[in-house]
């Protein structure tokens, strides 16, 4: 018999979302319905805080608990509070780009700091919204206290190519990831979404065998891998639908709400009546 789904971990971009990024009505409908069966809906985002503040608002009053940077932060919004963070020392981050520098001397970066960003020129042609500050020379001058992610851009070389080299120069020094974006991202060691949602779930009381994923992208392979049940989206890359156990539908036709609404329907007849 299959175990009762309690905890859903999804992703955002590609996933919970349209391709407008949007939430829509009837994902919300299903994410308030999950809720009300006393089933957690975690968003498990690679997006820092920072850029996440529009999806926050649209599942405010329905999503308490949010998993941001790839793991690096679990945020608890009701009390607006970091309830975990795993970062960057300020002397390892800089080491890091020292050494991917080296590796790669044409390589541009950005460093995330959990309420703030720096980046070097070049960025804006990386990311689909700039921050309204300047670039600067080099990340090097501004790195100081908790590093979120630093990540790694050069467009001379596809997105394979450019995340070999940077994992071959960080070795374990660092967990290197992608997204969709040309860029790699580097997490401090050992941290991925699948760290945060299992630390998550043991705090809810639950084990992996309670917990089912749902995901699109690279960044999104050690969740799925991890989750008791996995779903990837149709419109996933190859690597996250091999790593799923099930192959939904797509990000615009709500098939996360459709999935979600099937996992309450096993979850409300797994329970004792009355």
């Amino acid at each position: 018999m299959t175990t009762p789904i309690k905890f859903v971990a999804t992703d955002l971009d590609g996933t919970l979302l349209d391709s407008q990024g949007r939430v829509s009505d009837r994902t919300r409908e299903a994410v308030a319905a999950a809720l009300d069966a006393g089933m957690y809906v975690v968003p498990a985002t690679g997006r820092p805080r920072m850029v996440a503040t529009d999806v926050m608002e649209q599942l405010a009053d329905i999503c308490p608990w949010w998993i941001f940077a790839n793991g690096s932060v679990t945020w608890h919004a009701p009390a607006d509070e970091t309830l975990r963070g795993f970062f960057l020392d300020p002397d390892l981050a800089r080491g890091l780009v020292a050494t991917v520098r080296e590796a790669l001397p044409n390589a541009g970066f950005a460093v995330e700091f959990p309420s703030s960003v720096v980046f070097e020129s070049g960025f804006e042609a990386v990311v689909p919204q700039l921050p309204t500050i300047p670039p600067s020379e080099t990340v090097l001058d501004h790195i100081d206290g908790d590093v979120q992610k630093i990540l790694v851009f050069d467009q001379r070389l596809d997105i394979d190519e450019l995340f070999t080299t940077v994992a071959d120069a960080v070795g374990t020094s660092a967990v290197p990831s992608y997204s969709g974006l040309p860029f790699i991202e580097l997490a401090a060691g050992l941290v991925t979404k699948a760290t945060a949602v299992e630390l998550l779930a043991a705090d809810f009381g639950l084990d992996r065998s309670q917990v089912a994923a749902f995901g699109d992208n690279h960044n999104d392979l050690p969740m799925l891998q991890w989750a008791g049940r996995s779903f990837a989206m149709g419109n996933a890359t190859d690597d996250a639908k091999e790593a799923a156990d099930e192959i939904i539908g797509l990000n615009d036709d709500d098939a996360v709400a459709d999935t979600i609404d099937r996992l309450v329907a096993e979850l409300v007849a797994a329970s004792p009546p009355g």
